[in-house]
């Protein structure tokens, strides 16, 4: 499958588009004299997509992927050979943007720079391929990274090549204790493809949708867009994963 292709399906699996093909389907039912058909497919629909957009229920199901790799405060953290920071973190500085942004995931940069200021590790190595990683490496500038303390990554296209890009250049460098750096969300795929990979590297995950003691209200209950979008990450991930096992991208 290509990376084209594996994007294409991810979007498409996720709860807006479904929704939309399920009343697309409904609607050539009804055209057809299906009444009953259409509006029991129209019904699961609804439901369907208020679960996906209920932030109780959204909430719960991100919960249970991200604490799968939880990781330790800062503080406690063993000093590494090196830092791996994933991409996926950034938007590049295209008109009107003067400079290079961080998106919702773009806590993994400044993660990244708050462990290597703390002396955790030597160096980072900036994996977004030709794309993304100039602007890694620009705002880890920013954030008090060194240039001469980034290796960049830049040939990759998905999570598996940052992987096999990046042991590359860590083995290059004698580096074979590091610390993997991506969102919560994607720490579970992330750490078994470095693992499939063969690098040895312990989870510093960021990015954290979920966190504990948050009080629930009512508001929970009632479908939001942020809730679609946290349903549509998750999708994202599990399928992910279970598109990396069925090519050998994974190992537990």
């Amino acid at each position: 499958m290509s990376l084209f292709l594996g994007k294409l399906l991810s979007r498409l699996l996720s709860p807006l588009p479904l929704a939309l093909a399920a009343i697309a389907l409904a609607a050539l039912l009804l055209a057809r004299g299906s009444r009953r058909a259409a509006l029991g497919l129209l019904g699961v629909t609804f439901v369907g997509l208020w679960l996906a957009s209920t932030p109780v229920l959204v909430d719960r199901l991100a919960g249970a992927l991200e604490g799968r790799h939880p990781g330790p405060v800062l503080a406690s953290v063993e000093p590494a050979d090196a830092i791996l920071l994933l991409g996926g973190a950034t938007k590049p500085a295209l008109p009107p943007r003067e400079f290079p942004e961080l998106v919702e995931a773009g806590d993994r940069v400044v993660y990244a720079a708050r462990l290597f200021r703390a002396g955790k590790a030597p160096f980072v190595v900036a994996c977004g391929g030709s794309y993304e990683t100039p602007a890694l490496v620009e705002l880890l500038g920013v954030l008090g990274v060194p240039e001469h303390a980034i290796v960049r990554e830049e040939k990759s296209a998905n999570t598996w090549g940052n992987c096999v890009e990046a042991k590359t250049l860590l083995d290059a460098r004698g580096a074979h204790d590091v610390l993997l750096v991506t969102s919560a969300l994607h720490m579970r795929r992330a750490l078994a493809t470095c693992r499939a990979a063969g690098l040895t590297v312990r989870p510093a995950p960021t990015d954290y949708w979920v966190a504990d003691g948050e009080p629930e209200s009512a508001l929970d209950w009632v479908p939001a867009p942020e809730a679609l979008m946290l349903t549509q990450l998750v999708l994202r991930e599990l399928l992910g994963y279970e598109v990396y096992r069925m090519r050998g991208w994974i190992r537990e």
